[in-house]
Formats: structure tokens, C-alpha cells, sequence
């Protein structure tokens, strides 16, 4: 099969052939790409130097490693921004790497791909979960399995980018409930951009309650700012 088509580029608009990608591969040169190296390992926080940031280190998050893929700057900002909430989020799996970093044998270890859960209410507004379409994308190149349904989100808690950073914390307080037995699990909790880290904290923090061992996340974008101070 021949999956090299004529598509056009999100960013600079010109058509090129190749697998499905929201943008072209000279624009995709261009964005803004995170380095595990310089970045703190447990948040993700960037220009660390590769150090836990001040933030893990009073405020430890109840995640224990992060990743990301891209920074959230222009013009990753924009494209995910489009993504959800102006329809075209057939464009969020296009959008990672065609294939994943050097950091990937880290991953070996984890059992299951845990996607962040949208309440029903929010997910039937916008159509589609956003962490889920990323989650399906990974799994294909992890080749790991999916525990769709070992997490919901109890509370339909407020845009979490509408609040201060010391309100994300309260709103997202046991937002959560984990499904089934996790006893043991290592697991990959799956998001589009980490900001505070409250919600994947909060998540974490129940998922482990329900027996997973260790909880990683997976951020399509970082924000360059560390996790916010807990209240």
C-alpha cells in the first residue's frame, strides 16, 4: 500500500507526500522540539539541566517520571489549540513524531497506556478526548496495551486555562476514580499539554490508591513554567 498522498502543510500551507502529518517535513524541522537531557525528569520542566526542578524537589508530584514531545510554544500552541477546540482534531495524532525518541527503551517497563479522562458532559461538547486520540496513536509505535476505562473523572471540574495556578489544585481534588485491579501495574498516564501538572498529579495520586506500583506521564507539550505550588 502506498500511503505517500498529496497533503498540505498546516503551517506554510504547501502540499508534500508522505504518511499522514499535519505539517510538511521542513515546517516539522521547526518545532519546537523538548530534550529530555536539559529537562527535570519528574515534571518535564525545561532548561533543568537535566536536575530535579525546586518544585519536585518540596512539592514531589505523585508521578514519578515525565515525558513530552514538543514545548508548548508557537507554533505547537496554536496547532493543538485548533485541535480542540476549533474542530480539526483529526490533526492531534498527526502531530507526534513518526517515530519516538531515543527515550523510548525507558518505556519498556510500563504495562499499560492510561489516557486522562474528560467527564461525559465535556466529552459529549467536544466530540472527542483529546488524550485518547494521542493514546491510540502511541500504542501503535509503544505496542502496548490500552486500559481505556481504568480511570474516569467523577466531578465535571472547570477549564483548568481559566484559573489561577493555585485554584487548578482545588479544582481537580478528587476529581477522579480508577476502575479494575491495578495491583502491580506500572502505568503511562497520557495527556496533550502539562501546565501545572494538577490534573495528572490528581490522577496519578488515584491511580496509585487503586494499586498501580508507579505512575509515568506522556505530554504531547510542556509548558516552560515548573508545576505550580500546591495549596
Amino acid at each position: 500500500m502506498n500511503n505517500f498522498i498529496p497533503q498540505q502543510c498546516l503551517l506554510c500551507r504547501s502540499l508534500h507526500l508522505g504518511p499522514a502529518h499535519a505539517c510538511c517535513p521542513a515546517c516539522q524541522v521547526q518545532l519546537p522540539r523538548w530534550e529530555q537531557t536539559s529537562s527535570c525528569p519528574r515534571c518535564a520542566r525545561p532548561a533543568t539541566t537535566g536536575e530535579l526542578c525546586g518544585q519536585c524537589q518540596r512539592h514531589p508530584p505523585a508521578f514519578t517520571r515525565s515525558y513530552a514531545l514538543y514545548l508548548y510554544n508557537s507554533p505547537i500552541k496554536e496547532l493543538i489549540q485548533a485541535a480542540k477546540f476549533a474542530g480539526q482534531w483529526q490533526h492531534l495524532r498527526s502531530l507526534l513524531p513518526l517515530s519516538i525518541p531515543a527515550w523510548q527503551h525507558e518505556l519498556s517497563g510500563i504495562d499499560a497506556l492510561i489516557p486522562l479522562p474528560l467527564h461525559p458532559q465535556r466529552l459529549r461538547e467536544r466530540g472527542f478526548n483529546q488524550a485518547m486520540e494521542l493514546t491510540l496513536g502511541l500504542a501503535s509505535q509503544l505496542h502496548l496495551p490500552i486500559h481505556a476505562h481504568a480511570l474516569s473523572r467523577q466531578r465535571d471540574t472547570e477549564h483548568q486555562a481559566r484559573l489561577s495556578a493555585r485554584a487548578r489544585w482545588k479544582n481537580v481534588r478528587r476529581a477522579f476514580a480508577a476502575h479494575g485491579d491495578l495491583t502491580g501495574q506500572r502505568v503511562l498516564l497520557i495527556d496533550d499539554v502539562m501546565t501545572s501538572g494538577a490534573s495528572l498529579h490528581e490522577a496519578s495520586r488515584t491511580l496509585l490508591a487503586a494499586g498501580a506500583s508507579e505512575v509515568w506521564t506522556l505530554v504531547l507539550s510542556r509548558t516552560p513554567e515548573g508545576l505550580s505550588r500546591k495549596p
